[in-house]
């Protein structure tokens, strides 16, 4: 015979609470609140419940199967009964699956520079390319990398530039554009000597 639901005569205040919720995926330590149980117990009624979803490592339960869960409990009979044939049911929850890639050992020290054209960071974009899935997210895990080396650089390319005033006198004009102008020159200049070595 199936154990007695500690919650049971509980059912309808936790089908009005979630249903009162703005909370969209529950979590186990949210089962353990709502519910009034322990962890081992919430992770049992979390594969009750089904539709388990594994979001890096933490697994959820979106509202809708919640709800579906409570009223088909709230439809029951026997709540232990109908409890214990979903937990019957129910597979276990599903695992995270491991990233079967390393970094090369020259890529541990890797700086914002010397990131791939296919990471590409402007102010207030990231942008991260590749063949497939597996390219995408090498490439973010070389960024992970890079980020916990050289964060300072990254946030300096990724935050907005700022907004440049207005000039409004021609004189001071002319000055600036003839200063960037020059700037442009020694970085030409810059990259035509670097080149040659």
């Amino acid at each position: 015979m199936p154990k007695p639901i500690s919650w049971s005569n509980r059912l309808h205040e936790i089908r009005e609470h979630v249903e009162r919720s703005r909370i969209q995926t529950w979590r186990r330590r949210d089962l353990e609140s709502l519910f009034e149980i322990k962890r081992a117990a919430a992770q049992m009624l979390m594969r009750t419940i089904g539709g388990v979803q594994n979001v890096g490592g933490t697994h959820l339960v979106d509202r809708e199967t919640l709800m579906e869960f409570l009223d088909r409990s709230l439809a029951s009979e026997d709540l232990s009964t109908t409890v214990h044939a979903l937990r019957l049911e129910a597979g276990p929850a599903p695992q995270p699956q491991p990233l079967t890639f390393a970094l090369p050992e020259d890529l541990r020290c890797v700086m914002a520079d010397d990131l791939p054209a296919h990471i590409q960071l402007t102010p207030g974009q990231l942008v991260i390319t590749g063949e497939n899935a597996e390219e995408i997210i090498e490439g973010l895990y070389l960024l992970a990398q890079a980020l916990q080396n050289d964060l300072s650089t990254i946030q300096n390319m990724l935050d907005p530039l700022p907004p440049q005033l207005p000039v409004r006198d021609e004189e001071l004009r002319t000055l600036f554009a003839h200063l960037a102008e020059k700037e442009q020159r020694g970085k030409l200049l810059n990259s035509v000597v670097e080149g040659n070595y």
